[in-house]
């Protein structure tokens, strides 16, 4: 089996204190778990998960309906390997199971917010899988990527 390298960065913004700024890394074989938290400070109807890898657009993976605790895959998206939820007050979970060298990447949690007439994303935690090619204590460094403007993504994910 191989191990993957978790390390986690947070972007300060006002829709996340989970983290706190530090950098951390956790190596995970492959075929084990991994739970990302999004600890938010406004309330919201949707929380949106991204994967973004380099030389790619970032690709919405699913999206949680917090009134209706429903999860909603994107096409494409394999059931049973990814989950959301809400543990408890403003904090949500996103979990990948079994996981695989092709879950590397930088993992998104985002909400949108209506300000005046216009929609923008707030990015709120940035995970970044990479598969550990030397040494399971090996640390990897990547610059932030930018999601895609709103207006360039489907009206589905707009909803709030």
């Amino acid at each position: 089996f191989s191990w993957l390298l978790v390390s986690m960065l947070l972007r300060f913004t006002q829709v996340s204190s989970n983290v706190e700024g530090d950098k951390m890394s956790v190596t995970r074989a492959t075929g084990s778990s991994l739970v990302i938290t999004c600890d938010l400070t406004q309330n919201t109807n949707y929380i949106h998960w991204y994967r973004f890898r380099e030389g790619t657009v970032p690709q919405r993976l699913l999206y949680y309906d917090v009134s209706s605790s429903k999860v909603t895959l994107e096409s494409g998206i394999s059931p049973g390997r990814y989950h959301a939820y809400q543990s408890a007050g403003k904090s949500y979970q996103f979990v990948i199971s079994n996981l695989e060298e092709s879950d590397s990447g930088t993992y998104y949690c985002a909400v949108w917010e209506k300000h005046v007439s216009s929609d923008f994303l707030s990015t709120a935690l940035e995970i970044l899988l990479v598969a550990a090619k030397n040494s399971p204590g090996t640390h990897v460094r990547s610059a932030p990527a930018l999601l895609p403007a709103p207006n360039s993504l489907d009206s589905e994910q707009r909803e709030t």
